[in-house]
């Protein structure tokens, strides 16, 4: 039985297409305490599925999808969808991914991403200390992405 004094772990869905990431980032979230669901895609009931799963965070990867879908959604125009939803508005979501142009960049910045993070400048190990750094103080949080810093005057 646990104890009502426990701490709730926090919920972070992870959107990732690459099965061989899935146990890794699984393995390394859940070393930091996290609750983890993974999807690979953000098809069809994508909002609804996000509402009923109430994560506290979303990590978003640019390119999801079946590649043999035509219409496959990317990460980006999950995050547009996230975002145009009053429901889903409010939950953070975290660029993570290999995937570093900076045209990207600056539409997931403008469609509302609280950071854009790079696989290939960071260990995947110590990725989840970022994610709970912006949840335990989001309006003190420094984004890892130079971007999405706030310019000081």
């Amino acid at each position: 039985m646990k104890k009502e004094t426990e701490a709730r772990r926090p919920k972070i869905l992870i959107i990732e297409d690459n099965d061989a990431n899935h146990s890794l980032f699984r393995q390394s979230f859940e070393n930091f305490g996290f609750e983890v669901v993974i999807s690979d895609t953000a098809e069809d009931d994508f909002v609804e599925a996000v509402c009923a799963l109430k994560p506290d965070v979303i990590s978003m990867d640019i390119m999801i999808g079946k590649a043999n879908i035509e219409v496959a959604r990317d990460g980006l125009q999950a995050l547009e969808l996230l975002k145009s939803d009053d429901r889903t508005k409010d939950i953070p979501v975290i660029m993570l991914t290999n995937f570093h142009t900076e045209d990207k960049v600056e539409k997931a910045k403008s469609l509302g991403a609280v950071d854009y993070i790079n696989l290939q400048s960071r260990v995947i190990t110590q990725v989840p200390e970022i994610y709970l750094n912006y949840l335990a103080n989001p309006e003190v949080y420094i984004p890892v992405h130079p971007a999405f810093q706030a310019k000081v005057k």
